[in-house]
């Protein structure tokens, strides 16, 4: 595993791509589109230079990444926002995700931070257990209802 730079722009694209496809896959409003992807990755690219965001990669024998994770550093709340863990359905069940989770704590605990927080989809059954066998708890449950409204937009 290594630490992504700022000059690593392909894997930042790569991150980016996989973070906007991710939530497209799991809001039904959300769409993954060329500029949701440019605003991603500029928002990483900022994280990384004037914030205090970490991203950790791992990549396979041909350089792709195969898993991720990014981190954010919230000093006035002294706490990690776990952006996104993300590891290729190929990868899993190697344990490269709880890895990845146990680096970022690592560096939490280095900076400070005094909690680790993240949201995790309804349906990720499986990362909700990994975070309860981690020692997370459920600190919260959002719940939407989408509404059907008469409008302007929705005669388009």
């Amino acid at each position: 595993m290594e630490q992504l730079r700022l000059p690593q722009k392909v894997f930042i694209h790569q991150i980016a791509t996989i973070h906007e496809t991710e939530l497209a896959r799991q809001y039904d409003q959300y769409s993954c589109t060329s500029l949701s992807i440019a605003l991603r990755v500029e928002m990483i690219e900022h994280g990384l230079k004037y914030n205090d965001d970490r991203i950790l990669i791992e990549t396979n024998e041909q350089n792709e990444i195969i898993a991720f994770i990014w981190g954010r550093y919230v000093q006035n709340e002294r706490k990690v926002l776990i952006e996104i863990l993300f590891v290729n359905e190929r990868f899993r069940q190697q344990h490269i995700g709880k890895n990845l989770k146990k680096m970022i704590e690592t560096w939490a605990i280095e900076k400070g931070a005094q909690s680790i927080e993240g949201t995790v989809a309804a349906d990720n059954k499986v990362m909700q257990a990994l975070n309860l066998n981690m020692g997370y708890q459920i600190n919260s449950v959002v719940m939407t209802k989408n509404l059907i409204i008469n409008n302007e937009d929705n005669n388009k």
